[in-house]
């Protein structure tokens, strides 16, 4: 007789605060996840659950503009974002949508697409606050590795913040 159970999902044991030494962003996360730093001008972070899937990540980086989002700039960025999704592989975009309750302009979009002949499945906010853009990026390395890692994933997502601004509860 074959089981039919079902993997067990990950848990949180504990959670630890990162916190940019710049100040943004910070977020908690399981201090079991890999935890990467990349050496750029602007904060960038990844986190990988499991370091032997490089392809199953957060990925956060935040950018300062200089100054806050004028309105009509928000259209700019939301053509952006529809170029970059028509350039991945075979991209299906399962949502997209705005969030009002997200800092002060928000687009959140949900995708699978191939890569390396791979479907792999993307969750991704792209947020202001204040003068800084957020990019939070959930990406498991195919379908099932973002369903068995998402509850953890997208939890460490909506910790997220800025730091006069919460921008995700």
């Amino acid at each position: 007789m074959t089981s039919t159970k079902q993997p067990t999902r990950p848990r949180f044991t504990s959670v630890k605060t990162y916190k940019h030494a710049a100040g943004r962003p910070s977020f908690w996360y399981p201090p079991e996840w890999q935890l990467q730093e990349r050496d750029t001008p602007d904060p960038a972070v990844s986190l990988y659950p499991d370091p032997s899937d490089a392809a199953t990540f957060i990925s956060i980086t935040v950018q300062d503009m200089g100054q806050p989002l004028a309105a009509e700039e928000s259209s700019l960025l939301a053509e952006g974002i529809e170029e970059g999704l028509n350039q991945l592989e075979e991209c299906v975009v399962e949502r997209l949508e705005a969030l009002d309750d997200v800092g002060d302009w928000c687009q959140e979009w949900v995708c699978t697409f191939v890569q390396d002949g791979t479907t792999r499945r993307r969750r991704a906010r792209l947020f202001c606050a204040e003068k800084f853009l957020y990019s939070v990026v959930v990406q498991g390395s195919t379908t099932e590795r973002y369903e068995y890692w998402r509850g953890m994933m997208e939890w460490v997502m909506l910790t997220v913040l800025n730091t006069t601004v919460d921008m995700g509860a």
